[in-house]
């Protein structure tokens, strides 16, 4: 008999029985700064790279023939000190164009190639340098000068990823739930889609459907000339998410809602994700690109019932047990075994003895007679 064995993948203690010193990722210019507590951060080799501290996206539309947008800027860094925020557009640096041409806004081979131009550009200039940045900003043109820093302060200043459980549970949280939905009625502020029980943001007041236009001075309302825009919308969802996440839990956060038609300032008091029930921490629910439509599915076939368990449960509870139940009964069958053999041999003679009769009902009213042929 085969015995069915259980077995646990664990890849990740695979890679921590590696030897000290193996090489597991390698990559010309890449190198891992450091990786305190489960993170992990990356830079390039090339120390005299010159940043200004932006994350930028070419949307596709008609837009981006106002200049690339801006998706993100690092907290204190340069592009940040200059006034720069996320939704707004790069229309030059240094005099080179970063506006798309109408003509390809629909050609995807030419969709990152403004994104290239102004890496280009950066890597023209040494750290410290200053750039001239032409801006589309609030409906309008301007001219900033921005001063470059070295590429690895900022990545040893923007920790983007966190992975250990201890920093998730000590971030700060309101207790509410948020969505860039997209739509006109984004130039209110960001959407509260769920607002948690027993949270920060229940006892302040704040509701379902509520539209946050500000955190704390900060501008989350999208431009006039922008409504609609999705890529907007959520490069204003992400910086609600990086405002609060420079607070510490028991600080105060001024929230500007918008609901039942007007503006009001609510202070709130920011708790520890940890403390909050586990359905009531934040979260952001927005789309960081419109995706087309799918196509319609086939029909899908039949599928078997399955039930699942934890991986940890079975390797740890039900495995074993599950293992010794089936070598059991494996045993009972190899002990029944001949006798099964005879059953099933002597089956097909004994079926062809049996007669089964034909029962015939023979009806004159008022009785009905039975006949077996």
């Amino acid at each position: 008999m085969t015995r069915i064995q259980l077995l646990t993948l664990a890849a990740s203690a695979a890679l921590t029985a590696l030897p000290a010193g193996a090489q597991v990722y390698s990559d010309p210019g890449v190198r891992i700064l450091r990786a305190p507590r489960g993170r992990i951060e990356a830079g390039f080799d090339d120390d005299n790279r010159a940043a200004i501290g932006v994350s930028t996206t070419a949307t596709g539309t008609l837009r981006d023939t106002l200049g690339l947008m801006i998706s993100s800027v690092t907290r204190g860094g340069p592009a940040e000190r200059a006034g720069l925020e996320e939704g707004n557009r790069l229309q030059a640096i240094n005099s080179v164009n970063l506006r798309a041409n109408p003509a390809d806004i629909e050609d995807a081979e030419l969709s990152g190639s403004l994104t290239r131009r102004l890496t280009r550009e950066l890597a023209k200039a040494k750290p410290g340098d200053e750039v001239e940045l032409r801006v589309y900003k609030e409906g309008r043109t301007q001219t900033v000068r921005v001063k470059t820093v070295d590429s690895d302060s900022l990545f040893r200043r923007r920790e983007m990823v966190r992975y250990t459980r201890e920093e998730a549970e000590d971030r700060p949280a309101l207790g509410i739930s948020i969505q860039s939905s997209g739509s006109r009625r984004d130039t209110l502020g960001v959407l509260i889609v769920s607002v948690g029980d027993s949270t920060p943001a229940e006892r302040a007041g704040l509701e379902e459907g509520n539209r946050i236009a500000a955190i704390n001075g900060v501008n989350l309302r999208v431009a006039r000339e922008d409504a609609g825009d999705a890529y907007v919308s959520g490069a204003k969802a992400q910086r609600l998410q990086r405002e609060l996440a420079q607070l510490k839990p028991g600080s105060d956060a001024t929230l500007r809602i918008y609901s039942n038609g007007q503006f009001r300032d609510v202070r709130v008091k920011v708790a520890r994700a940890g403390d909050l029930p586990r359905r009531s921490r934040s979260y952001y629910g927005g789309m960081i690109a419109p995706m087309p439509p799918m196509p319609p599915m086939p029909a899908m076939p039949a599928m078997p019932r399955v039930r699942s368990w934890p991986l940890e449960s079975i390797h740890m509870e039900l495995g074993p047990a599950i293992e010794d139940g089936l070598h059991e009964a494996g045993v009972q069958l190899e002990r029944i075994g001949p006798q099964l053999d005879r059953v099933l041999r002597d089956l097909p003679a004994a079926l062809e003895s049996i007669r089964v009769p034909n029962v015939v009902l023979d009806v004159q009213p008022p009785r009905i007679r039975t006949v077996v042929m």
